[in-house]
Protein backbone atom coordinates (compact mmCIF):
# COMPACT_ATOMS: atom_id res chain seq x y z
CA UNK A 1 0.00 0.00 0.00
CA UNK A 2 2.60 2.74 1.45
CA UNK A 3 4.43 1.22 -1.99
CA UNK A 4 1.81 2.35 -4.30
CA UNK A 5 1.56 5.59 -2.52
CA UNK A 6 5.09 6.52 -3.48
CA UNK A 7 4.42 5.48 -6.93
CA UNK A 8 1.44 7.80 -6.88
CA UNK A 9 3.01 10.61 -5.67
CA UNK A 10 6.03 10.04 -7.25
CA UNK A 11 4.71 9.78 -11.56
CA UNK A 12 1.62 12.45 -10.79
CA UNK A 13 3.76 14.22 -8.67
CA UNK A 14 6.57 15.07 -10.65
CA UNK A 15 3.77 15.92 -13.44
CA UNK A 16 2.51 18.26 -11.15
CA UNK A 17 5.67 20.21 -9.98
CA UNK A 18 6.73 20.53 -13.83
CA UNK A 19 2.89 22.34 -14.78
CA UNK A 20 3.58 23.98 -11.16
CA UNK A 21 6.65 25.30 -12.27
CA UNK A 22 5.58 26.01 -16.07
CA UNK A 23 2.63 28.52 -14.65
CA UNK A 24 2.93 29.12 -11.29
CA UNK A 25 5.27 31.50 -9.68
CA UNK A 26 8.31 30.20 -8.15
CA UNK A 27 7.46 29.95 -4.34
CA UNK A 28 4.54 27.41 -4.89
CA UNK A 29 6.70 25.35 -7.36
CA UNK A 30 8.95 25.02 -4.95
CA UNK A 31 6.48 23.77 -1.97
CA UNK A 32 4.72 21.63 -4.50
CA UNK A 33 8.59 20.03 -5.24
CA UNK A 34 8.85 19.97 -1.18
CA UNK A 35 5.88 18.50 -0.81
CA UNK A 36 5.73 15.97 -3.39
CA UNK A 37 9.43 14.76 -2.30
CA UNK A 38 8.51 14.42 1.53
CA UNK A 39 5.25 12.67 1.17
CA UNK A 40 6.90 10.06 -1.80
CA UNK A 41 10.27 9.75 0.57
CA UNK A 42 8.33 9.01 4.02
CA UNK A 43 5.92 6.64 2.41
CA UNK A 44 9.23 4.47 0.46
CA UNK A 45 11.04 4.62 3.82
CA UNK A 46 7.73 3.05 5.63
CA UNK A 47 8.01 1.09 2.29
CA UNK A 48 11.63 -0.04 2.97
CA UNK A 49 10.93 -0.43 6.95
CA UNK A 50 8.07 -3.50 5.97
CA UNK A 51 10.61 -5.37 3.33
CA UNK A 52 13.73 -5.69 5.71
CA UNK A 53 14.06 -7.71 8.26
CA UNK A 54 17.23 -5.15 9.42
CA UNK A 55 16.78 -3.00 12.26
CA UNK A 56 16.59 0.48 10.97
CA UNK A 57 19.34 2.97 12.15
CA UNK A 58 17.45 5.09 14.88
CA UNK A 59 17.39 8.53 12.71
CA UNK A 60 15.30 6.09 10.30
CA UNK A 61 13.41 5.16 12.66
CA UNK A 62 12.99 8.18 14.35
CA UNK A 63 11.44 9.74 11.16
CA UNK A 64 9.02 6.97 10.18
CA UNK A 65 7.65 7.68 13.76
CA UNK A 66 6.75 11.31 13.44
CA UNK A 67 6.18 10.57 9.71
CA UNK A 68 2.71 12.13 9.96
CA UNK A 69 3.75 15.35 11.64
CA UNK A 70 6.13 15.98 8.43
CA UNK A 71 3.51 15.22 6.12
CA UNK A 72 1.58 17.41 7.83
CA UNK A 73 3.47 20.33 7.44
CA UNK A 74 4.64 19.42 4.09
CA UNK A 75 0.84 19.76 3.38
CA UNK A 76 0.18 23.06 4.67
CA UNK A 77 2.96 25.11 2.88
CA UNK A 78 1.48 25.53 -1.14
CA UNK A 79 -1.36 26.98 1.08
CA UNK A 80 0.52 29.57 3.27
CA UNK A 81 2.06 30.37 -0.12
CA UNK A 82 -0.87 30.85 -1.87
CA UNK A 83 -1.61 32.88 1.22
CA UNK A 84 1.30 35.27 1.10
CA UNK A 85 0.89 35.60 -2.73
CA UNK A 86 -3.18 37.06 -1.51
CA UNK A 87 -4.50 34.53 -4.33
CA UNK A 88 -7.70 33.00 -4.14
CA UNK A 89 -7.96 29.88 -2.48
CA UNK A 90 -10.90 27.33 -2.84
CA UNK A 91 -12.65 26.09 -0.22
CA UNK A 92 -12.71 22.65 -1.66
CA UNK A 93 -8.75 23.05 -1.53
CA UNK A 94 -9.00 24.06 2.85
CA UNK A 95 -11.00 20.56 3.14
CA UNK A 96 -8.61 18.30 1.42
CA UNK A 97 -6.37 19.94 2.87
CA UNK A 98 -7.93 19.50 6.88
CA UNK A 99 -9.54 16.04 6.07
CA UNK A 100 -6.03 14.81 5.10
CA UNK A 101 -4.37 16.41 7.96
CA UNK A 102 -7.34 14.68 10.40
CA UNK A 103 -6.50 11.23 8.45
CA UNK A 104 -2.65 11.55 9.69
CA UNK A 105 -3.05 12.95 13.09
CA UNK A 106 -5.44 10.18 13.62
CA UNK A 107 -2.65 7.71 13.14
CA UNK A 108 -0.73 8.97 15.29
CA UNK A 109 -2.08 7.26 18.20
CA UNK A 110 -2.69 3.84 15.92
CA UNK A 111 -0.72 0.79 17.04
CA UNK A 112 -1.64 -1.40 13.88
CA UNK A 113 0.27 -0.87 11.42
CA UNK A 114 -2.22 -1.53 8.43
CA UNK A 115 -4.75 0.79 10.23
CA UNK A 116 -1.73 3.53 10.31
CA UNK A 117 -1.27 3.04 6.31
CA UNK A 118 -4.20 3.53 5.51
CA UNK A 119 -4.81 6.61 7.40
CA UNK A 120 -1.60 7.80 6.48
CA UNK A 121 -2.08 7.07 2.26
CA UNK A 122 -5.96 8.43 2.22
CA UNK A 123 -4.50 11.49 4.03
CA UNK A 124 -1.67 12.33 1.47
CA UNK A 125 -4.17 11.15 -1.41
CA UNK A 126 -6.38 13.63 -0.32
CA UNK A 127 -3.87 16.74 0.25
CA UNK A 128 -2.53 15.55 -3.04
CA UNK A 129 -5.52 16.71 -4.71
CA UNK A 130 -5.89 19.53 -2.26
CA UNK A 131 -2.40 20.46 -3.55
CA UNK A 132 -2.84 20.12 -7.32
CA UNK A 133 -6.30 22.42 -6.82
CA UNK A 134 -3.87 25.03 -5.03
CA UNK A 135 -1.43 24.94 -7.86
CA UNK A 136 -4.12 25.39 -10.48
CA UNK A 137 -5.54 28.68 -9.09
CA UNK A 138 -1.91 29.90 -8.81
CA UNK A 139 -1.33 29.68 -12.15
CA UNK A 140 -4.65 31.20 -12.98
Amino acid sequence: MRLFAVLFLLLPGSALVISTQRHAHAAMASAVLFFVVAHAALHALSAWRATTSRLLPAHLRYIDRHAAWTMLGSAWVPLAIQGVHTQPTSTLSVVGLVIGALCQLCSVRVAADRLRNVLLVLGSALQFIAVALLSSMAAG
